[in-house]
């Protein structure tokens, strides 16, 4: 396959088998979020926050990072202030963000299927757009190790749009793309940027979600939940995947 690093990053872990899911129209645009979905990233924010706490005394055991996955940045700063670190939450959010930035500057931990995801989009004229809740410190560079022209648009957490699970960020990505985003497919793996992707219209697969989805999100006939991304591209691209 045709890598988009620049230089290559290996993955963690091999393909894995997927559910067969509905061919549905190919989408005017595809919405990525962008921890979960595209990078491991869950295990480098609690890295972070559990060497903030060692660092200040505490103590932060292996089952603690899983019990942190997929927590915002308020909610990681609450836990460490709760663990004993006496910093105000700003100084620890920009740390935060700070040691996050600095572990993806060394490579970027691709989650299965992602790379061969977006080399195909690109390859069929298919634009996406990088919608996340991450600071923007952290994004730009991501998006530095990237060929130029993966994403045509970037909504990042520190933008003027609401947080998700309101539908803002999908809202802005699909303009600035200039697509109707109910003609867009969304990729997320959170109830919450699930929920903001189904409000803003899209059709939205729920990627190996790490979080049980809510009975209302379940029914809701434009959430597809797939098992990996190679399922995705398979919907959305075939019969040219």
């Amino acid at each position: 396959m045709t890598d988009l690093l620049r230089r290559p990053t290996p993955v963690a872990r091999g393909l894995e088998p997927w559910e067969p899911v509905p061919d549905d129209p190919r989408p005017d645009a595809v919405l990525f979020d962008m921890d979960g979905p595209l990078f491991d990233t869950g295990t480098i924010w609690a890295g972070v926050v559990g060497a903030m706490v060692r660092g200040h005394g505490g103590v932060w055991l292996p089952d603690d990072d899983d019990a942190v996955l997929g927590w915002s940045v308020p909610a990681l700063c609450a836990e460490i202030a709760r663990r004993g670190v006496p910093l105000p939450s700003d100084e620890v959010a920009e740390r935060l963000h700070a040691g996050v930035a600095a572990v993806l500057r060394r490579g970027l931990p691709w989650r299965p299927g992602a790379q061969t995801l977006l080399v195909a989009l690109r390859r069929v004229g298919v634009p996406c757009a990088l919608v996340t809740a991450t600071h923007a410190s952290i994004v730009d560079g991501v998006v530095a190790q990237l060929p130029e022209g993966v994403f045509g648009a970037v909504v990042t957490g520190d933008g003027p749009s609401r947080p998700k699970p309101e539908p803002d960020a999908y809202l802005l990505a699909a303009d600035e793309l200039r697509v109707d985003p109910r003609r867009c497919a969304a990729v997320e793996d959170l109830p919450a940027g699930v929920r903001a992707a189904l409000r803003a219209g899209a059709l939205t697969y729920a990627v190996d979600p790490t979080v049980g989805l809510p009975p209302d999100l379940r029914a809701d006939p434009r959430l597809r939940r797939v098992d990996g991304l190679a399922a995705v591209g398979r919907a959305v691209l075939a019969p040219s995947w």
